[in-house]
């Protein structure tokens, strides 16, 4: 399998982990980015000289998603900042004592199989993101992007999943499974 494609980013607050429930679901920009690096326990068992047992379980992980923007609704659902909407745009405040939410994010990758394409909907189920740097440049001779990527923790939900993959046939199919899990209305 190859990957070759990311795309349709969602990202939902987690309001209930036992029944794996979601609210105030948006589509957070579109995908550049992004990167899940799973983290595990290990402890090995000796015995009679030889390695006797070996046990290996998910711990936590990281996560990394870059994308070409941060709508206002991420202030407020993935960190906590209070944003208030009038007809001249968006004024975000930001407090010392705002405090990021666990959501759950969901993205599909366009993958390549055997020359055959399918689309999988993958769901991390549970992550705290921080606020990325901000970094700034002025024009000059050339124009240069800047894009927001920010970083968080996955961690396990209490009946102990943290992922979940789903392959469709269509890229629709995989984003309509993503909307559907993560509560998204329009």
């Amino acid at each position: 399998m190859a990957f070759v494609g990311l795309s349709r980013p969602y990202v939902a607050k987690l309001v209930n982990e036992a029944s794996k429930t979601y609210s105030n679901c948006f589509r957070c920009g579109k995908a550049i980015s992004l990167s899940v690096t799973p983290n595990y326990n290990e402890v090995k068992l000796y015995a009679d000289n030889v390695l006797d047992e070996y046990v290996k379980e998910f711990k936590d992980g990281t996560i990394s998603l870059g994308t070409d923007r941060l709508p206002s609704v991420a202030q407020t659902v993935m960190f906590g900042h209070t944003v208030t909407t009038s007809a001249g745009g968006d004024t975000i405040v930001y407090k010392s004592n705002d405090n990021s939410e666990y959501v759950g994010i969901g993205f599909v990758v366009d993958e390549v199989l055997d020359g055959t394409k399918t689309y999988t909907a993958t769901i991390i189920h549970k992550c705290k993101f921080a606020e990325a740097a901000d970094s700034y440049t002025t024009k000059g001779d050339s124009i240069e992007f800047k894009t927001p990527t920010v970083e968080g923790a996955i961690a396990a939900l209490s009946d102990y999943t943290w992922k979940t993959v789903k392959t469709f046939l269509s890229a629709e199919g995989a984003e309509q499974y993503i909307q559907t899990t993560l509560g998204y209305t329009s």
